[in-house]
């Protein structure tokens, strides 16, 4: 994948993960305490594409893991089916997944929805670095080390584990911020296309109010302006967040354009309020190519901009959309 530096950090690993068994052809090794039964299945559909035989998952069987719901029998089974051979070490921490010889990945995130992200981009925060060669032998030789001394996990074996009685879960007790992870697989597609693509939609900045009590409303899929603007299906909206209500004064998000800017005030009074129908009546509709925290949002001076040359929205370049790009990439 292109923008991936031996050695680079990311904080959302699923959808590089998932691409690499895709392409993977000769051995896929992951590691994992955890395991859910949604990123099996991805897992799954993803390894169907290739033609790798070598697959392996280590993970830590064990009782409390399943009855906390942690670790998924279910899951394991879904991986057997797919040819994974599965092995258990009790005390199994690590997080690690090796494909081929050329692609490693060590980091904080299980193989679960919260550990890699969902498709909803809901998950913990995480952090990984993608290993050097070097690393990515020494890897590699750890886990065949560890392989040789683990328990293999058999069908019988999982079917115990899976009529296991859950645990009760108790009210969630959490301090500080949840953040959710960033969502910019898209972004690495978008920079690498021909030029002829680029050049078949218009780009766009669309400044916006923060609201601290909703951290991603541009996922309600519009958005509304106070005069008409000619967007059209498919060209890329970034949206900025100015300084009013605490703002971040940053670009969190970039949108797609799905229909074009419509007169709808009754819509927007619906969906908000008298004051924002009179003042912003104009409706796009919209889905979400990219987006990130708030606080981690690209800079205007990434696009070489300021507050004062977009604060009424304005037309980007492809080289302003690019900066823009590259600044909320990991």
């Amino acid at each position: 994948m292109p923008g991936e530096p031996d050695g680079g950090v990311v904080a959302f690993a699923r959808e590089r993960l998932l691409r690499r068994i895709e392409n993977a052809q000769e051995r896929i090794w992951l590691a994992s305490p955890f395991i859910s039964m949604p990123v099996a299945k991805f897992i799954r559909e993803a390894v169907e594409k290739s033609p790798a035989k070598e697959r392996r998952l280590l993970t830590a069987l064990e009782a409390r893991s399943v009855q906390c719901g942690v670790l998924s029998p279910a899951a394991l089974e879904q991986l057997r089916d797919c040819d994974f051979s599965i092995a258990s070490i009790a005390n199994l921490h690590a997080k690690v997944a090796v494909v081929d010889d050329g692609w490693g990945l060590v980091g904080s995130g299980n193989l679960t929805g919260a550990g890699l992200g969902d498709e909803a981009g809901e998950g913990n925060y995480e952090m990984g670095v993608l290993l050097t060669s070097a690393q990515i032998e020494v890897a590699t030789d750890t886990l065949a080390g560890w392989w040789r001394q683990a328990e293999r996990v058999s069908a019988e074996q999982i079917a115990y584990y899976k009529s296991l009685p859950k645990f009760p879960k108790g009210p969630a007790r959490k301090v500080g911020p949840t953040l959710f992870p960033p969502m910019t697989t898209a972004l690495e597609a978008i920079l690498a296309e021909d030029p002829a693509t680029a050049a078949s939609r218009r780009y766009w900045i669309n400044t916006n109010y923060h609201d601290p009590g909703d951290e991603r409303w541009w996922r309600r899929d519009w958005v509304s302006d106070g005069s008409p603007k000619s967007y059209e299906k498919g060209d890329l909206l970034v949206i900025y967040l100015g300084k009013e209500n605490n703002g971040p004064q940053r670009c969190p998000a970039v949108l797609r354009v799905e229909r074009p800017s419509r007169h709808e005030p009754d819509f927007v009074l619906e969906q908000r309020d008298f004051e924002a129908a009179e003042q912003w009546p104009f409706v796009t509709k919209t889905s979400v190519v990219a987006e990130v925290p708030p606080s981690m949002g690209a800079l205007l001076s990434a696009a070489n901009k300021t507050y004062h040359s977009v604060q009424r929205g304005c037309e980007l370049t492809r080289t302003e959309f690019e900066g823009l790009a590259r600044a909320l990439l990991p």
